[in-house]
């Protein structure tokens, strides 16, 4: 989805600013402005609207830029803001452009980012608060970001384990090699070559999509959205079946469900009821290709003379799992339920 930006200023000066931000900021920024200042492309805001236009905004855009002091958009905001997780990023300004403040979700929202980004092109200095950041420690919830992921409880565990980076005390990591180049950096914590090398005691990250680790105390699993599930199947199979075939393929594998970022298919399975119901049970992408999408990835895996005659190409779990991530099939062709699976990791993962 395409990111939206928003610059609110209320001085004229301000609004010289914003249309220089415009110029440079590498994203469509729509900038407002009181009406009495606001000079074309600006929108205009009519007095006495300014707190309805900037609460709404906050609603609608992934970054809000406010240029104006920081006092205003505390108590403008406060009525409206919700939710580190939902929140979107809000960036601070003086009017002169020396400052540029990270306001409100720096992390999962991006405010951090965008404020040292965006400080970067004014030449200004950057203001970020947040305490892993100024410690120059990676954070838990960054890494989700990075990863898309997803771990349990996600408020305790945050403050838990970003507390102690930021104290540098020690959190023991472990992450499957293969995702290591979706990550940045790891600093603060204690890197771990195999999970079998974590201490039998203290606090512990795991970043995997499978589920072989064995139940260990302060530990959290955090599950990166890493993987493209392609399905073939019969017509008319039931979600029934679509459960019992995921249940199956799941202990075989080993595999996180909540791994699964992206379902594949062909299109003439467009109307089946079970792919849907999977694709809204992982909160998922559901992606559809026609046979000559397929053809040419089809040709790297095992083809049933039955299924091409049937629709058009003769292997469609792993064809789809191809081209929708990029990369190769990971499994081989699981069978159940009149369905077919097959995992395939994504070359890059989508946030």
């Amino acid at each position: 989805m395409k990111q939206r930006f928003a610059i609110v200023t209320v001085t004229a000066t301000g609004q010289k600013l914003a249309q220089q931000i415009a110029a440079v900021w590498p994203q469509p920024v729509t900038i407002y402005a009181p009406a009495k200042i606001a000079l074309a492309p600006t929108q205009s805001i009519a007095r006495g609207e300014f707190s309805t236009v900037l609460q709404r905004l906050f609603k609608q855009v992934d970054c809000l830029i406010c240029i104006m002091a920081s006092g205003i958009v505390v108590r403008t905001l406060a009525p409206v803001i919700e939710d580190k997780t939902t929140d979107p990023a809000v960036l601070v300004l003086d009017e002169q452009g020396q400052h540029v403040i990270s306001l409100l979700s720096g992390h999962i929202g991006g405010a951090n980012q965008w404020t040292n980004e965006l400080a970067t092109l004014l030449v200004a200095d950057p203001v970020v608060t947040t305490a892993t950041d100024t410690e120059q420690v990676q954070a838990l919830d960054l890494l989700m970001k990075q990863l898309n992921g997803w771990y349990p409880e996600f408020k305790r565990n945050t403050k838990w384990i970003n507390g102690l980076l930021a104290a540098k005390a020690p959190v023991y990591l472990y992450i499957e090699p293969y995702l290591r180049g979706y990550v940045d950096h790891l600093r603060g914590f204690t890197e771990v070559a195999d999970w079998h090398a974590l201490p039998t005691a203290g606090p512990a990250v795991i970043i995997s999509d499978r589920t072989v680790f064995p139940k260990r105390a302060q530990t959290v699993q955090l599950i990166p959205r890493c993987n493209v599930l392609g399905i073939g199947c019969r017509k008319n199979v039931t979600i029934a079946q679509a459960q019992q075939a995921w249940l199956e393929f799941c202990q075989q594998e080993q595999l996180a469900w909540q791994s699964v970022a992206q379902i594949a298919s062909i299109d003439k399975k467009a109307h089946e009821p079970a792919l849907h119901y999977l694709a809204a049970t992982f909160n998922c992408e559901l992606t559809f290709y026609s046979a000559a999408e397929l053809a040419t990835a089809a040709e790297h895996y095992p083809q049933s003379a039955f299924v091409k005659k049937t629709v058009g190409v003769g292997n469609v779990a792993a064809a789809s799992a191809e081209v929708a991530s990029g990369q190769l099939a990971l499994t081989p062709r699981f069978a159940s339920q009149e369905m077919t699976f097959t995992l395939a990791r994504l070359k890059q993962l989508q946030k």
